[in-house]
């Protein structure tokens, strides 16, 4: 009996042991728990708002979305530069007169001169202040020349070389041509300028001086310079030979220059064959494009 009192003694007092550590333990957190919460910001068990320290930065919003997308102001349709109808000199229906040469100059050789000596028609300008030529005169020499002309403005140029330089280097022939032309243009900028073809040769100068094919490939340069330069071509060669190519023997007295009676199918091709004046070959015309909504369709070849 004295045994059972004395465990149930010994029972109780531990649980009076095990209530009270419960108690101080639960007293003990409850003061750090006060004790922290009173601590400054940045010390050992300071609290933080997690909601305000990142927080998202503050953002300025735009106007609200119409909905429709702005409309873009339409772009200014560019003027499209007529295309050029050269170099070489079309035909005319109109055959024109004297009237049409009256401002019209010539630079060139004696080849050229034949205008001016055999003009029984009295087509061509008589004043000598039109006319720049010398005997054997080349492109590569002409730029004094066409200096001399810079005093007086023409309307219409023609320019004549080629027989005297025919076999001459053509990067040198090319120069010399634009050097000219360019000074032309610069010094009559509202001039139409045409570019003569050399005149065919006789069978017997093309044994013995000077070949066709020189002076076809010749004539070709001058056309391709005409083209580069948007000056004109003007092509008498088909007019003066013959059906074989060559300048008829009967019609020339050392197989470059010719006859008076000749000199009359040039006249007569000159007078069908030229720009109407007002229009310069070297300021294309420009003309606005239609504003249209359908796809250009590409012609079938």
């Amino acid at each position: 009996m004295r045994h059972k009192t004395t465990a149930l003694i010994l029972l109780g007092v531990c649980v009076a042991l095990a209530v009270t550590a419960v108690i101080v333990g639960m007293t003990t957190l409850r003061g750090g728990g006060a004790q922290a919460a009173s601590g400054s910001a940045g010390e050992p068990g300071a609290q933080t708002n997690e909601s305000s320290a990142y927080a998202s930065p503050t953002t300025t919003e735009g106007p609200a979305p119409t909905g429709e997308p702005t409309a873009e102001p339409a772009a200014a349709s560019e003027p499209t530069p007529t295309p050029w109808a050269g170099p070489e000199v079309p035909e005319q229906s109109e055959a024109v007169t004297a009237e049409y040469f009256a401002d019209a100059a010539f630079l060139g050789n004696s080849v050229l001169s034949g205008l001016w000596y055999y003009d029984n028609e009295q087509l061509l300008p008589s004043d000598t202040s039109h006319w720049y030529w010398q005997d054997s005169l080349t492109i590569m020499a002409a730029s004094p020349f066409a200096a001399q002309m810079a005093d007086k403005q023409f309307g219409k140029i023609y320019v004549e070389f080629g027989i005297n330089e025919v076999t001459y280097d053509k990067d040198t022939l090319r120069a010399a041509f634009n050097t000219v032309v360019d000074q032309l243009q610069a010094d009559h900028p509202d001039a139409i300028i045409y570019l003569v073809s050399v005149t065919p040769v006789s069978a017997y100068c093309d044994a013995n001086r000077i070949s066709r094919s020189s002076v076809i490939s010749f004539n070709d340069m001058l056309e391709q310079i005409a083209r580069e330069q948007q000056v004109w071509y003007l092509n008498v060669y088909p007019v003066l030979c013959g059906d074989d190519g060559f300048l008829p023997s009967d019609v020339t007295p050392d197989g470059v220059h010719f006859t008076p009676a000749h000199y009359q199918k040039w006249f007569e091709y000159m007078k069908t064959h030229y720009i109407p004046d007002g229009k310069s070959p070297t300021v294309p015309v420009e003309t606005p494009v239609p504003e249209t909504t359908e796809t250009a369709q590409t012609p079938a070849a």
